[in-house]
């Protein structure tokens, strides 16, 4: 066989051999680092660039040393007039050794990768949950929501927001100590996501604020955050030697036609608020116009009898009177805001 033909065959075999090389390194890159769009931490991410690019420095010098040594070869093999039986062999070995070299390399990289993929891997889990409760974060619970909104706006794929806060949280804090407010935090959370396991997020949205995003429409929202609610208030959480009773208040609120991400959260905001002023351990739906009541007077009173008087017709209207008027305020908000957004078009 002619030297030129046999240096060209293995070359082309050994270019083969790299592209498949590459084809590993990319396999393992894509294995690992599958959640599409998360961000990982710059610093972590420079060093495993880093990593990668002195690996690849790496098979690039023995890339230039195997071809370096084929050239030689060549030559020597013209200068000879063509390769004898001994020296076709002592390249088929040269090249034979050259190839394991790569092969280990290659393993040894593989090993690398693994490792630094995991720690990858680790970081995104820690960029993307809180914590303390092991929910999603507020930059997983904005994601999701851009998703949503997208969706949205493509497909008319409607979602919705709703929005917890533990009731009186600061009186846990300021009673038993900050390490009581964060079992029950955690408390909290495990509860919600045993309750609200088939939703899209449900994130701790800062301090003891909560937010869940769905694919339902608000009243479906609604009536999952008061079965969330109500289970809530049948569990006393322990602490040391106390046993604490812990209630929660939720508004929800459903995306709108020509509706944007701040308009949802402000008006789940909203029915939040008039939960809070409503007396607490209530749900409220916005429906765009008004905060309406969810929570049913009886299963506020049964929920926590001990914690809540089951009120006289005279605390009945003044409970009536402060909803209407929280109403009125929030609907004179909501006309504001539209108008302001109105004169901005």
């Amino acid at each position: 066989m002619p030297t030129n033909t046999l240096v060209f065959l293995f070359g082309l075999a050994f270019g083969t051999s790299l592209l498949a090389i590459g084809g590993v390194l990319g396999y393992w890159l894509g294995r690992k680092l599958h959640p599409a769009g998360d961000v990982v931490d710059r610093q972590q991410f420079l060093v495993f660039l880093k990593n990668l690019s002195n690996w690849t420095s790496q098979f690039s010098g023995d890339v230039t040393e195997y071809q370096s040594k084929l050239t030689r070869l060549s030559e020597q093999a013209e200068d000879r007039g063509g390769l004898t039986q001994e020296g076709l062999q002592s390249v088929l070995s040269e090249i034979m050794s050259a190839n394991n070299r790569l092969q280990e390399r290659l393993e040894s990289a593989e090993a690398r990768l693994e490792q630094q993929t995991d720690q990858i891997s680790s970081y995104l889990s820690e960029a993307r949950t809180d914590g303390l409760t092991g929910l999603f974060n507020r930059r997983a619970l904005d994601k999701a929501m851009d998703g949503l909104f997208d969706d949205w706006k493509r497909q008319s794929q409607v979602f919705s927001l709703g929005l917890i806060d533990i009731d009186h949280f600061k009186k846990f804090n300021d009673t038993y100590g900050h390490q009581a407010g964060d079992v029950v935090l955690q408390r909290v959370s495990s509860i919600l996501q045993m309750e609200l396991q088939d939703s899209v997020c449900v994130a701790r949205y800062g301090g003891e604020e909560f937010a869940v995003l769905t694919t339902d429409s608000a009243e479906q929202m609604a009536a999952a955050l008061d079965l969330v609610r109500l289970a809530v208030s049948r569990v006393e959480v322990e602490y040391e030697e106390h046993r604490l009773s812990v209630t929660i208040s939720a508004g929800a609120s459903e995306i709108g036609l020509d509706d944007m991400v701040g308009n949802l959260v402000r008006r789940a905001d909203e029915a939040l608020y008039a939960s809070k002023l409503a007396g607490r351990n209530r749900v409220h739906l916005h429906d765009r116009t008004l905060c309406l009541l969810v929570t049913k007077a009886g299963a506020i009173a049964a929920a926590s009898p001990s914690e809540i008087d089951v009120p006289t017709p005279a605390q009945s209207r003044v409970d009536e009177n402060t909803q209407t008027r929280a109403q009125q305020r929030l609907s004179r908000i909501v006309e504001e805001e539209s108008r302001r957004l109105a004169s901005r078009q």
